[in-house]
């Protein structure tokens, strides 16, 4: 039997709109062949124009606080390096994490605290302890349907992270890839809204559009944005010409627009009946019931190890991502396995049949 993989956020191919991203790489290519073929412009090149100002208008900004880059990793990897270059190393970010983000961090020379996530986001009251004792440069979080956990912070805990960057002075780094990807309820503000001016956005259009455009973006002051355009040239040169081309046109198109109606669609009984199962395997082990998004998230106690995890998963053809990586040191909490179970690309069965093989191997099945 085929093994079940609850290991990466990929999009299914079914809500990739390919017919309508192939039109449109056709149709830029006909209007400026050799421009887009060639190197763009160097100085401190933010990305493409049209692309920056279509992404401006959506986000509620100006296109001279908008920053593009290729892919939303990459332009993390830029802001960190931005921020971790003065002398406060200290990072905070919600525990678990997504992995990738800390290993950045951590590249960067950074010193990550994590915080324990509620099934409605940080627990304040230890966020408000931590803040004050390492005093951060800035926190990060993910406060929509986040990777790994699949919470959505309320809005208690988004003001009560503003006021503590308010008090502290620390900037917030708001990663934002899930955001349009809501099942259910309604859209929260999110915290660049509530503080416009403490918040950098990080964003992308990998799974809104096209993971192979490789388009992700900031969104800071001015000053900032043109710092990272600068570490950005002397890193990869020039932004790519001709993705972001087509993403600007899938966006002045409405192509964005009607590929995130078809993918929440697509996606929205597969968050239910994945809930549904979770819940019948995991109990109130299950972290959240997101409402959007790609994750479901178990934080489960065990008697097994995570290798004994992993191992006995492995035997009953499942294959997952070792929850320790999402956890600042690798530290799980103690007598804890902390399980990453994507959705959005499994059947229906397959998900169910994969929580089932899990929660037994958990139990010693």
């Amino acid at each position: 039997m085929t093994p079940i993989p609850f290991t990466r956020g990929v999009p299914p191919e079914q809500v990739l709109p390919v017919t309508e991203l192939v039109k449109l790489t056709t149709e830029v290519l006909s209007e400026r062949p050799v421009e887009l073929f060639q190197y763009p412009r160097i100085g401190a090149n933010l990305g493409d124009d049209a692309l920056r100002a279509a992404l401006a208008g959506r986000l509620g900004t100006t296109p001279e606080r908008v920053f593009v880059g290729n892919g939303s990793l990459q332009v993390l990897d830029l802001l960190a390096a931005a921020l971790l270059s003065g002398e406060n190393k200290s990072v905070v970010v919600e525990e678990p994490t997504y992995d990738r983000a800390r290993q950045i961090f951590e590249r960067h020379g950074g010193q990550v605290t994590g915080v324990p996530l509620r099934s409605t986001g940080f627990a304040v009251d230890a966020l408000a302890d931590v803040v004050a004792r390492v005093r951060p440069a800035f926190v990060y979080t993910i406060p929509d349907f986040q990777n790994p956990s699949g919470v959505c912070a309320g809005v208690e805990q988004r003001q009560a992270l503003v006021d503590l960057a308010e008090r502290h002075g620390f900037a917030i780094v708001e990663d934002t890839p899930y955001r349009a990807l809501r099942y259910h309820g309604v859209e929260l503000p999110s915290i660049a809204d509530l503080a416009p001016e403490r918040v950098i956005t990080v964003g992308s259009l990998s799974k809104v559009l096209s993971p192979g455009l490789r388009v992700g973006y900031a969104v800071g002051t001015p000053e900032l944005v043109a710092g990272i355009a600068v570490r950005a040239e002397g890193t990869y040169l020039t932004p790519t010409p001709l993705t972001q081309a087509v993403a600007a046109r899938a966006l002045e198109y409405g192509v964005v627009d009607s590929a995130i109606a078809d993918a929440v669609a697509f996606l929205k009984p597969r968050h239910d009946s994945a809930v549904a199962a979770a819940r019948a395997a995991f109990g109130d082990a299950l972290l959240a019931e997101p409402g959007g998004g790609y994750f479901l998230s178990v934080l489960a106690e065990s008697r097994l190890t995570e290798a004994e995890l992993v191992a006995g998963a492995k035997a009953a053809g499942v294959t997952f991502a070792p929850g320790s990586a999402f956890f600042p040191g690798g530290r799980l909490p103690d007598g804890k396995l902390f399980l990453r179970l994507p959705f959005q690309a499994l059947p229906e069965s397959d998900f169910a049949r994969g929580a089932r093989a899990l929660a037994d191997v958990l139990v010693g099945r």
